[in-house]
Parts: C-alpha cells; structure tokens; sequence
C-alpha cells in the first residue's frame, strides 16, 4: 500500500468518525494524518538519502507509533 492510498483510507476513517460524532477516533487519525503528511515532506527534500533519514524509508505505513483506539 502507498503513503497515498493510506493517506485516503485514513481521510475515510476519520470522516466516518465524525459523521457518528466519535470525535477521540477523529483527532486520533488526524493525528496519523498529520505525521505521515510531515514524514512524505521530509522525504522530498534534498538529502533525503542521508544516513538519518533511512529511519523514514524504513517505517510502514500506519506503523507511526499510534495504538488503536
């Protein structure tokens, strides 16, 4: 699965949480939203290929250090 689609099905979830007024699950994935949004920048800019940016390479989507709720 790519950053994108993740990116979508995490936008899904949290509509769904709003329309049913479950607004801890909103901020939650938000949250998520926001993190991998910072990580796919930091990936664009030049020197992403250093040895310090690997740990982003590395990290699967939704494995951002979130628990479930």
């Amino acid at each position: 699965m790519t950053q994108e689609t993740h990116l979508s099905e995490l936008e899904e979830e949290m509509a769904q949480a709003v329309a049913s007024e479950d607004f801890e699950t909103a901020a939650a994935l938000r949250g998520q939203i926001d993190q991998i949004r910072r990580d796919l920048r930091i990936m664009e800019q030049p020197g992403a290929d250093a040895p310090q940016a690997a740990y982003f390479k590395h990290r699967e989507a939704g494995k951002a250090g979130f628990r479930p709720l």
